[in-house]
């Protein structure tokens, strides 16, 4: 087991190691994407794969917020090739 899971905050680097552990080459998301959607919704939160491919997950604004601008989280899916 990686010594990864015993940082801290523990919640978030076990997701973190999850992720890692999906082979995901360069024309090859399928894994990562349908987990990245499932884990959106298993938070209960809007989650899809839009025309592009990309993953959507949509978190509703705090109430009282939802006239604060938008943020937004952007990262690549694709990892090195194993050689």
């Amino acid at each position: 087991m990686s010594t990864i899971l015993s940082l801290a905050p523990q919640n978030v680097w076990k997701h973190f190691y999850s992720l890692t552990q999906i082979p995901r080459p360069s024309g090859h998301l399928e894994k990562v994407t349908a987990f990245l959607v499932d884990f959106g919704k298993s938070l209960g939160l809007e989650s899809f794969v839009d025309e592009a491919g990309n993953v959507i997950i949509r978190k509703p604004a705090t109430p009282g917020m939802e006239n604060r601008k938008t943020a937004i989280l952007q990262a690549h899916m694709n990892g090195s090739p194993k050689k």
